[in-house]
């Protein structure tokens, strides 16, 4: 444990710590952010390679599989051009008995042919005529082309008389299915369906056929394909993984994690297509042993250069111990004293700043003991309108609901006007005792400045007019509450002093940017001087003025707006003698208006 205080209190004296600390953190990010560069640069390096490499190879695996498949189609054909075979077959149909037996021992020896042939099978239009399995045949087990099977072998014989019909350039059909045998459930099987014409070239007299059945995995390298062959309608009937043969090859795709690739080649003898899958997971994993190698080395060298590093800077920084005794006198309340400077470098231009700061540090303490005077003068103004306030709403029903009812009386006497005044003095009340928790917009302000201007218009008739010009599209902007009214009503005190008509009070909302400007002037006498320079000063100070008479309304007014606007507030006055006095508001957009100066 004192080891560890004695480390912890090293580091917090000793400012070369953190500064190495700081040089070999950006070193090391700067290395993570390269290595993280280099891995992926890489990763697709390597993954463009083996994606080549795999083409390659699939491609000559491809090519070899055509080979065969090419062997396969020669073999069937020197079965169906046998003309020793198609005798045999014809004499097969019209007696069964002995020659039926020589025809199973033709098909035995038509399934010689190719170590690939599993099974030779002929078809007549009158169905299956005879099936020699090679693999089944003496084994016990039933044939390949019983109960659904058999349709499909009726569809091969079809499909290829009608290529032979239609005289086309390819005179066989390739099937997938059955896949298997139950002699041998383990191995893939396809079929070559091709007419049976022997040596004669008159396709008029074909009127069989011979379905070869081929072992696929004579066809297909397991070792040389680490994929799987899909048919033409995308099924994929080869895989090392039985369990996937006869799905869709898209379905098998959409269930990969993503961690691998799919490349493929065209078969184009039967319409298949070889499918190679790259294991990006494996890629990722060799990239990543290199980089977490590389970051260990970078590591030991990254210790080795912040040694080297602490070793020099603690040689470069001796004259700090002196600036840290000094400040360490004054952390302790110690008499503060100059440093003596010995030098002209940066360090000891710091300690000529810290002689500096000691001349600066009773400044600051008078301006801080200002501020704080301030600050309790505001906070007291503040707890003096809450409380006026809340006095303010404990008769707010009793007004509200005693003008309603002078109103109505009103009405019934027929004086429509009263009671219109009295509408208007009871809504200027319930929004101005309103609970301080509700929201504010400047709609309702407006329409509260409205019903206060139609008010004092009715009282004084002739000495002044009003206009207001307001975009209805801005009436849910956030307001601060009755912050106009103090303006107002300095133009109807003060600006018409003395007049008894023509005088006009204009109120003007505009969005100008990010925020919104509201315009309030009069046509007025205008300020005295001495008033004029109070409202600036007041406009023009961020704390609250001690005054006394002159302008502590548009004061309380202007100190409620910036503690509910913030610093982003403007507010701009001018004033000419004889000419009037406009007051311009900028206010910011108040997403969440702090419920305390509602």
């Amino acid at each position: 444990m004192k080891i560890y205080l004695r480390i912890k209190k090293y580091i917090a004296t000793h400012m070369g710590v953190p500064v190495t600390l700081s040089v070999i953190g950006l070193l090391l990010a700067a290395m993570l952010i390269l290595q993280s560069y280099v891995k992926n640069q890489y990763f697709s390096y390597l993954l463009e390679e083996t994606d080549r490499r795999e083409s390659v190879i699939l491609e000559a695996t491809a090519a070899n599989i055509d080979n065969t498949l090419r062997n396969l189609i020669e073999a069937a054909c020197r079965v169906a051009v046998n003309s020793d075979f198609r005798d045999t077959v014809e004499t097969a149909r019209d007696n069964a008995g002995r020659n039926r037996i020589l025809l199973r021992e033709a098909l035995s020896e038509m399934a010689s042919y190719s170590n690939s042939i599993a099974a030779v099978t002929v078809v007549t239009e009158d169905g299956l005529l005879q099936e020699y399995g090679r693999y089944w045949e003496y084994g016990g087990y039933g044939n390949l082309w019983v109960g659904e099977n058999l349709e499909d072998l009726n569809e091969m014989y079809r499909e290829t008389m009608d290529l032979l019909k239609r005289k086309s350039g390819i005179r066989y059909c390739v099937r997938e299915r059955p896949g298997a045998h139950e002699s041998i459930p383990q191995t893939n099987l396809f079929h070559l369906a091709l007419p049976l014409m022997g040596g004669s070239f008159n396709w008029k007299n074909v009127d069989s056929v011979v379905v070869v059945t081929f072992r696929m995995d004579t066809v297909i390298d397991k070792n040389a394909l680490s994929g799987y062959i899909t048919d033409g309608g995308g099924n994929i009937i080869y895989h090392a993984d039985r369990q996937l043969i006869g799905q869709n090859a898209s379905e098998f795709q959409a269930r990969l994690t993503g961690e691998e690739e799919d490349i493929s080649c065209d078969l184009p003898y039967f319409g298949w297509t070889a499918h190679a899958l790259i294991d990006l997971q494996e890629m990722h994993e060799r990239v990543n042993h290199l980089y977490r190698a590389s970051i260990v080395v970078y590591l030991l060298l990254l210790t080795a250069c912040g040694v080297i590093w602490q070793f020099v800077i603690r040689r470069v920084l001796r004259p700090v111990g002196e600036i840290r005794r000094a400040m360490e006198d004054i952390r302790l309340g110690r008499q503060r004293k100059k440093i003596a400077i010995n030098g002209s470098h940066e360090i000891w231009q710091l300690a000529q700043d810290y002689n500096t700061m000691l001349n600066a540090l009773h400044e600051q303490q008078e301006e801080t003991e200002r501020q704080y005077r301030e600050k309790t003068l505001s906070i007291n103004q503040k707890n003096r309108a809450e409380q006026e306030a809340l006095e303010s709403q404990i008769n707010a029903h009793f007004l509200c609901n005693t003008l309603a009812a002078i109103s109505y009386n009103a009405v019934e006497a027929g004086n429509e006007e009263v009671a219109d005044l009295l509408k208007k003095l009871s809504n200027m009340l319930a929004y101005s005792m309103s609970r301080r928790s509700a929201p504010i917009t400047l709609e309702q302000e407006i329409r509260w400045v409205e019903e206060y201007l139609y008010l004092q218009k009715f009282r004084l008739m002739e000495v002044f007019d009003y206009r207001i010009d307001f975009p209805d599209e801005y009436g849910e902007w956030p307001s601060c509450k009755l912050f106009l009214q103090p303006f107002v009503e300095n133009s109807i005190l003060h600006g018409f002093e003395g007049r008894e008509r023509g005088g006009q009070i204009w109120i003007e909302g505009r969005p100008d940017g990010k925020r919104f400007r509201i315009c309030v002037r009069d046509n007025g006498r205008g300020m005295e001087p001495e008033v004029e320079r109070i409202i600036q000063q007041i406009l023009r100070e961020k704390r609250a003025l001690e005054l006394e008479g002159v302008g502590i309304g548009i004061q309380n007014a202007v100190t409620r707006l910036r503690m509910f606007y913030g610093d982003e507030l403007t507010i701009a006055m001018r004033t000419s003698p004889g000419e009037g006095t406009s007051f311009t508001f900028w206010l910011p957009l108040i997403v969440d208006a702090d419920e305390t100066f509602s």
